[in-house]
């Protein structure tokens, strides 16, 4: 596998280089036809050795002369220059990476790294599918780029990096960022030049989920949260008492604002950056825009024993610490509460249970029901044997 992958990598970089090399062997056979008319009486084999300036005729002409002097400079600076691009590619596979999304065919493209990207990256891989990224965030993608995978680094609403991605031979787009104006831009932008390719666009709100269905652009929305309450909503549904909610999206959102709906029920909601949320604010319904991640930081503004559910719901792998030390705490000191803790590594699952608490995953989640959307012919469409 190695060294196919070495021949493919040597295509790329002949690909990349074509165009100097088409010149420079256009300079050479210019050179080549000149000894053939100035030096008839010159064999095959001379004929290649003057144009190669090895050998120089005698009595040679001033093209002779210059073309004696230019031919080494423009071999050296062409193919030496090949070569410490390849040579420098090796520690650079941020330029190699990009290479390899842009001599994509019939492949998916994903936009944006999150955790439901990363698993149509892993079923993609895992099925052998081609498949590219664009991603703003180098760090993000730091390990794929590292392992030779084809990532494009960059804004992906800039026309250049969605070219490098070879959006417009895609067969199919997945837009996982979670931001409206970005998801509409890059939609806009890659049906200009691929008409046929479906677009799954994540997007929360129902109007840019109704502007996205419309003509030209035809994507199909869809929305994490949304699939994810199917489930949610079983949990919460004629239970009492006050809720605490902990987290920053959407999803977050829209379960404290669907408890709130219930009768005598009062929800909690700690969010440490947003002021407000999507949906209409009443009375039951208290935002507390402060990170809490201690028993004192909920019991500030709570009576924990009058709390009957608790959920936690941060997205950042580098909080899932304070989710389990919160989550701990929460079941020694208030075993009367039910606890649901988001997650998105399934080997953890077993590390939350053990304090009686129910765990939930968002992202495998909306990747089985993305399934359900997609054609047969899709990377990421179920196999026989799932």
């Amino acid at each position: 596998m190695s060294i196919i992958n070495s021949f493919i990598n040597f295509e790329l970089k002949l690909k990349q280089y074509k165009l100097q090399f088409l010149f420079l062997f256009l300079f050479w056979f210019l050179g080549f036809l000149f000894f053939l008319f100035t030096v008839p009486s010159s064999n095959f084999g001379e004929l290649v050795l003057y144009s190669l300036t090895v050998r120089s005729p005698l009595n040679a002409g001033d093209f002779a002369n210059f073309y004696s002097l230019i031919w080494p400079i423009l071999l050296e600076v062409i193919v030496f220059g090949f070569i410490m691009g390849e040579l420098l590619e090796k520690y650079n596979p941020l330029i190699t990476s990009r290479i390899l999304a842009k001599h994509k065919r019939n492949h998916t493209v994903i936009i944006g790294l999150c955790h439901l990207s990363e698993r149509i990256i892993e079923y993609c891989i895992a099925n052998k599918e081609p498949y590219c990224i664009i991603e703003d965030n180098e760090e993000l993608v730091e390990d794929l780029i590292n392992s030779g995978c084809p990532v494009v680094v960059g804004d992906p609403t800039e026309t250049t990096n969605l070219a490098f991605a070879s959006t417009k031979r895609a067969k199919e787009v997945f837009i996982a960022i979670d931001d409206a104006r970005i998801a509409i831009i890059c939609t806009e932008k890659i049906r200009k030049t691929n008409q046929e390719c479906p677009i799954y666009v994540r997007a929360f709100e129902d109007h840019v989920q109704e502007y996205l269905t419309q003509s030209p652009l035809n994507a199909i929305p869809f929305s994490t949260s949304k699939w994810a309450m199917d489930g949610i909503r079983e949990w919460i549904k004629g239970k009492k008492g006050k809720a605490v909610v902990i987290g920053r999206d959407s999803l977050t959102h829209r379960i404290a604002y669907d408890i709130s709906l219930q009768p005598d029920r009062e929800v909690f909601l700690f969010d440490d950056e947003h002021d407000g949320i999507e949906f209409n604010v009443n009375d039951q319904l208290h935002i507390i825009n402060e990170f809490a991640c201690f028993l004192s930081d909920l019991r500030a503004h709570v009576k924990l024993e009058e709390v009957t559910q608790a959920f936690i719901c941060w997205k950042r792998d580098s909080e899932f610490d304070e989710s389990l030390y919160l989550t701990s705490k929460l079941s020694l000191r208030f075993p009367h509460i039910e606890i649901y803790v988001r997650i998105f590594d399934e080997e953890l699952t077993d590390l939350v249970e053990n304090y009686n608490a129910t765990t939930f995953s968002t992202s495998s989640n909306a990747f089985r029901m993305l399934q359900k959307q997609v054609p047969s012919s899709s990377a990421i469409a179920p196999k026989l044997d799932e």
